[in-house]
């Protein structure tokens, strides 16, 4: 099994990639520490990965509170002893145009929040640990509008954006001490709430969770041991260029 012996650390693991990330390490024989604030979703991802066979561990944490993070983190080393992968998956946005001047004033501090300081406050927690034993693999999750902006999307562009930065800073620190630091920027991803609908890339479908958690499989594996700094974009070629027809 590709990841027997190591132990991986997932926020936003009650559902969607993170969800679908955590089930595939899991498999691979990876004992899992399952990050999120939704205690019941939690419940159920850890209960599958323990019915077939896997080791799970579920924190509810509330990511934007830095006490709360220290101390999720402070439990899985009790628990697993080490961290040899992140991924942060946690992250929020509207999904709704809505023009930036038209925000009202402190309505959108917790898309900044959790997005950026949640990935940070996560990050930092971990990395003692990592650096400690030389080794890591860390995988951050962007998103298109980082990439390119997106109109109506300006907070949530502009989290996204400082994520992909803080993933080529941060590869850049930590290249010496063997760790691993790269990004993933989907496009539009299904979910329940997603279903139904369409979106107009070149591939005409939406792109599903598993398949981005197939990337970040490969990313956290030694078979990606030369890539770090990197930011793919998984969005079935919505951001090359425009339909022409």
């Amino acid at each position: 099994m590709k990841f027997a012996g190591k132990c991986a650390v997932i926020s936003g693991a009650a559902r969607g990639i993170g969800r679908a990330t955590a089930l595939k390490l899991a498999a691979e024989g990876a004992k899992v520490a399952l990050l999120d604030i939704n205690a019941e979703g939690l419940d159920a991802v850890a209960e599958s990965i323990r019915s077939a066979g896997g080791t799970a561990l579920s924190k509810v944490v509330d990511l934007k509170a830095q006490t709360e993070v220290k101390s999720a983190v402070a439990d899985i080393l009790v628990a697993f002893g080490q961290i040899d992968i992140l991924v942060n998956c946690a992250g929020a946005g509207w999904h709704k145009n809505v023009r930036f001047k038209d925000l009202p004033d402190g309505s959108w501090e917790w898309i900044l929040d959790l997005n950026v300081k949640g990935t940070m406050f996560l990050t930092q927690a971990v990395l003692g640990n990592m650096v400690e034993r030389q080794y890591g693999k860390i995988v951050n999750l962007g998103s298109i509008a980082g990439n390119v902006g997106l109109p109506g999307l300006a907070v949530y562009s502009a989290s996204k954006g400082a994520i992909t930065s803080f993933t080529k800073a941060l590869a850049m620190e930590l290249g010496s001490s063997n760790i691993n630091v790269n990004c993933i920027s989907p496009g539009l991803i299904a979910s329940e709430e997603s279903k139904g609908k369409t979106e107009g890339n070149y591939l005409e479908r939406w792109g599903m969770p598993s398949e981005v958690a197939d990337l970040i499989l490969f990313l956290v594996s030694e078979n990606a041991s030369y890539i770090t700094g990197v930011d793919y974009l998984i969005d079935g070629g919505r951001v090359i260029g425009p339909r022409m027809r």
